[in-house]
C-alpha cells in the first residue's frame, strides 16, 4: 500500500464499526438476546475477539445455535435492538474531518456495507451525511452476509479504477472485500475486530482516524 492517502482518487468506506461508532451497540445487542436465553454475557473485549463473518458462527460461539432457519428469527430479533437504540451512536472521532479533508484534496468517496441497503440510506440522510458519498451500496437484507460479491461489481458501477482505489475497513471480511474489487486496504482497529485478529495479513493495521488526520495535515493541500 501507498503511504499517501493523496495517492488514491477514490476510498470506499464500510459504515458499521468504521466510520460509525456502534460495536458497542452490537455488543449490547447480542447481550440481550444471551439474557432472554439465560446464557453468559459477552465483554465488549471478548465481543471484537469473537465477532466475525458470516455472523451465524458468532450465534454459535455464545450458545445461540442456529441453523439457516433459525437464523431469520436470530436477525430478526438482534436488528429489533439495534434499529431501536441505534439514534444513539455517533461517528467515530476524526472521520467526518477526514473524509472531507480528502474531498478538499479531490477524492471521492462511497459505502460498502453489510447493513440492508434501506437501513443504511435512511441512517445516513438521517444523519445529513448522504450527499458526501457518491454511492450507498448496502446489504439485500438484514443478515449482514458477504459483501465480496458485490464488492466486485461495486466500482465498475462508479467508473473507478481499483489502482486508484483505497478501501477502510474494520474487519478481515473487509479486507476480503478489498481484495476481492482488486484494491489497496487500510484496517482500523476502533470497531468490530480487535487489533489482534486484524494483524498478520499483510495490510496497515491503525488504531484511530486521528493518525491518519495527522499525515494528512502535514501533506500540502
Amino acid at each position: 500500500m501507498r503511504l499517501r492517502l493523496t495517492d488514491y482518487r477514490h476510498l470506499v468506506w464500510d459504515w458499521n464499526g468504521t466510520l460509525l461508532d456502534d460495536t458497542w451497540l452490537c455488543c449490547e445487542s447480542l447481550n440481550g438476546m444471551l439474557d432472554r436465553r439465560g446464557l453468559p454475557r459477552v465483554d465488549p473485549a471478548d465481543y471484537t475477539r469473537l465477532f466475525e463473518f458470516p455472523v451465524q458462527r458468532v450465534y454459535r460461539k455464545v450458545g445461540i445455535m442456529v441453523d439457516e432457519a433459525e437464523f431469520e428469527a436470530v436477525s430478526h430479533e438482534f436488528v429489533a435492538t439495534y434499529e431501536s437504540r441505534k439514534a444513539e451512536c455517533g461517528l467515530h472521532r476524526g472521520a467526518l474531518e477526514l473524509i472531507d479533508d480528502l474531498a478538499g484534496r479531490g477524492a471521492t468517496h462511497s459505502v460498502l456495507s453489510a447493513y440492508e441497503r434501506g437501513l443504511l440510506q435512511s441512517t445516513l440522510d438521517g444523519m445529513a451525511l448522504s450527499s458526501r458519498f457518491r454511492k450507498l451500496c448496502g446489504g439485500g437484507d438484514i443478515h449482514a452476509r458477504s459483501k465480496a460479491e458485490r464488492a466486485r461489481t461495486h466500482l465498475h458501477d462508479l467508473g473507478v479504477a481499483a489502482s486508484e482505489t483505497l478501501y477502510i475497513g474494520d474487519t478481515v471480511h473487509d479486507l476480503e472485500s478489498a481484495r476481492a474489487m482488486g484494491t489497496d486496504c487500510l484496517l482500523v482497529a476502533h470497531g468490530g475486530q480487535h487489533r489482534s485478529r486484524l494483524e498478520g495479513h499483510g495490510v496497515p493495521v491503525i488504531d484511530s482516524f486521528d493518525e491518519l488526520h495527522e499525515v494528512l495535515r502535514d501533506l500540502p493541500a
